[in-house]
């Protein structure tokens, strides 16, 4: 059994499945049970039982309920449920039975075996719907090598024809989706410059219309109303969609249906159909102006239809007449049409990509048209075509929710904006003090980020912490449109970059942010400083108890909002071991390695005047001095405490051992405490607790 590589179109109405032959360089359809090369893109599931394509349309068009389509449109949506055979199904869950039952069928009536699939997405679909889709096509089976976007895969199957340079416009209005897309298309290059489009809007939406209509008619003449029955309107909701198909043909036509014991026949022309629809046709309209616009804006200059060399309609919603008569009206020109299959040009291109995804390059069978011209025979060329040649774009700005100038209010501060190449890095540079940083990465065009879609939080950490950084945070948009996020130290090491599910909505993180803010702005800054005995005489348990009460302090201290804590050994000179940190782990080495500071062994040194000028004005300003024994300057500190008190420092004097209690109060703000060593932890508790009080911060618990 050959093992083959395909591409797929999943559509919201049909789909179908390709593989590139390299022996006779061209892509073959691969046909399913019926014979066909493109399958309904319906579900049927009935005891457990699921059945899709041509059995699963018929029980559609007789009213079966147990029948679901359309849900392609819906994917990403975390609302939409389909409820079918009495169980519940995602619109992703919907797509990989989907695949599943579409991949046994293509490999049993093609007798091969398929192994990677690059499966094709609407060129606006975004990165949730991206994901889901491959998700979807892993669960089935498939080894997925990446997503494409269906007008690029269009234009792979019939751009690349060797020609000159020419400006491509593909149409590609498919039963749930439609998408522009100009791509500058140059022998055997592409380089998409921009694309728009509306993920629900598609040919289902002219069967809505038609579907109104009629219901509307019937409830006039009779008095009923189909939508109150599920079956009916089921199957009057079939005869809409093939009422939509004879007018493409025919000027008028007829749809009957029985509800209620009450039969109606009612007459539909072409007119009356492309009157009802007008606007829909108008929002397709809209959105090739506004890819016009993006790309003159991007080129400095106008660009309209004179700049555009050819016109190719993709998806089978492209067959109404009123496609080509607008095309007609504005372009001047009709669409190319000969030699294209507007139901499986894109899973040709899919099959091709699939193929390049394994190979450094395909060769391509193709019609020499000048050559053909000259002699008057179909003369073929051969195309060596490679993945440098096909440069696609992003069909969304990539942003991050950033505080606004006026730091009021947040918006949607844009990194990466729409119609950018994908697989280019682009990045942004943040100085940051803490050991987490939280960026929230947006998608979309517009600088409300209410008016975007949250792909998700990436926690950042690595950092150390014990000083501000310079970090470079990368995004990019790979190949198949979804966000991968990087970040390192500028010009050093990689941090860790873990992407995080949002459960809040934008005005919750907005809410919750603003309060974090505030109560960080309204908190009292508090400034510790920690002052510890290491003379000689601070040895063996001394020194153990006061480690262990000293990590307790920090652990309370860090409760206390805006507190931070300097750490100073002193002895007969005196060193910080931490200034200012708020971070454990740092205090922590600074408690452990502070017997290891270079300042002797004796007691002549002065720390109180070496540190009270250092605090910051408006912070609330603590002192806590721990002590053994008597100071060979105690006279010139007392002077030294005065003028901290002064400076409005509040003084706790703690004492072990020899300590002189005298000059514990003479020190201290209110009384110099003396305990035992076994008591030092809740000593040092105390005074932390009385911070918290006494500066307004809060409380310990």
């Amino acid at each position: 059994m050959a093992k083959i590589n395909v591409g797929i179109d999943l559509g919201t109405t049909y789909s179908a499945v390709a593989t590139f032959s390299k022996e006779e360089g061209k892509v073959k359809l691969l046909k399913n049970s019926y014979g066909k090369e493109f399958t309904p893109s319906v579900l049927w599931i009935e005891n457990g039982k699921v059945s899709i394509g041509e059995d699963a349309k018929a029980e559609q068009k007789a009213g079966n309920t147990s029948t679901v389509a359309f849900y392609k449109s819906m994917m990403g949506d975390d609302n939409y449920r389909a409820y079918i055979d009495g169980k519940e199904y995602s619109a992703m869950e919907l797509s990989t039975m989907y695949l599943r039952e579409l991949k046994a069928e293509i490999e049993r009536e093609n007798g091969v075996q398929i192994g990677g699939a690059v499966i094709t997405v609407p060129a606006y679909f975004n990165e949730k719907q991206r994901n889901q889709t491959r998700l979807a096509g892993e669960k089935a089976g498939f080894k997925v090598f990446m997503l494409l976007n269906e007008p690029t895969s269009a234009i792979i199957a019939y751009g690349l024809t060797g020609g000159g340079k020419k400006n491509v416009l593909v149409y590609d209005l498919g039963g749930g989706t439609f998408d522009v897309t100009v791509a500058e298309v140059n022998g055997t290059a592409i380089n998409v410059l921009a694309t728009n489009g509306n993920h629900q809007l598609g040919g289902k939406d002219w069967d809505q219309a038609l579907l109104d209509e009629i219901v509307d008619r019937f409830r006039y003449e009779h008095g009923v109303d189909i939508k109150y029955y599920p079956n009916e309107l089921s199957e009057l909701q079939v005869k809409c969609e093939d009422a939509k198909k004879k007018l493409s043909s025919l000027s008028s036509t007829t749809i009957s249906i029985v509800c209620d014991g009450v039969t109606g026949r009612f007459d539909v022309t072409r007119e009356e159909f492309d009157e009802k629809t007008s606007g829909l046709l108008n929002e397709t309209y809209l959105l090739i102006n506004d890819t016009f616009n993006e790309i003159g804006a991007a080129r400095g200059t106008s660009f309209g239809w004179a700049d555009i060399d050819e016109v190719v309609l993709v998806g089978g919603s492209t067959r109404m007449p009123q496609v080509r008569d607008m095309i007609v009206a504005e372009y001047g020109r009709a669409p190319i049409t000969k030699d294209i299959n507007v139901d499986t040009i894109v899973a040709s291109g899919a099959a091709m990509q699939a193929e390049l995804c394994v190979s450094s390059t395909i060769c391509l069978t193709v019609v020499d048209k000048k050559a053909t011209q000259a002699t008057g025979k179909t003369q073929v060329a051969t195309l060596t075509i490679s993945n440098a040649d096909i440069k696609d774009i992003t069909a969304h700005s990539l942003g991050m929710l950033a505080m606004a100038a006026d730091e009021k209010s947040y918006v949607n501060s844009i990194i990466i904006p729409k119609n950018s190449n994908v697989n280019v890095p682009f990045a942004k540079d943040f100085v940051f003090g803490g050991k987490k940083l939280d960026v929230y990465v947006l998608q979309g065009e517009s600088r409300d980020p209410h008016q975007t879609a949250i792909i998700g939080r990436y926690e950042i950490t690595g950092m150390k912490g014990d000083k501000k950084e310079n970090i470079t945070v990368t995004f990019l948009y790979n190949s198949d449109g979804v966000v991968e996020v990087t970040a390192r130290i500028k010009g050093g090491a990689e941090l860790r970059v873990e992407r995080k599910d949002v459960a809040e909505d934008m005005t919750d993180i907005i809410n919750r942010l603003k309060k974090e803010a505030d109560e960080a702005k309204n908190a009292r800054k508090v400034e510790i400083t920690v002052i510890i005995d290491v003379s000689g005489s601070m040895s063996g348990d001394r020194i153990e108890k006061a480690r262990q009460a000293a990590r307790g302090f920090v652990d309370d201290v860090l409760k206390i909002p805006g507190a931070t804590i300097s750490l100073i050994g002193f002895a007969d000179s005196e060193q910080y071991a931490c200034k200012k940190s708020r971070d454990k782990q740092a205090l922590y080495d600074a408690i452990a390695g502070i017997w290891n500071l270079p300042v002797g062994g004796g007691t002549s040194g002065k720390p109180i005047a070496y540190c009270y000028r250092d605090y910051d004005r408006d912070a609330a300003k603590v002192m806590i001095v721990l002590t053994d024994g008597y100071w060979g300057n105690q006279s010139s500190e007392i002077s030294a405490s005065d003028a901290a008190k002064a400076e409005g420092i509040i003084i706790y004097g703690i004492g072990i051992g020899e300590a002189d209690q005298t000059f514990l109060d003479r020190i201290s703000s209110g009384k110099g405490k003396k305990v035992d060593l076994s008591n030092l932890g809740g000593a040092f508790r105390e005074v932390a607790s009385s911070i918290a009080t006494e500066t307004g911060n809060g409380s310990l618990i």
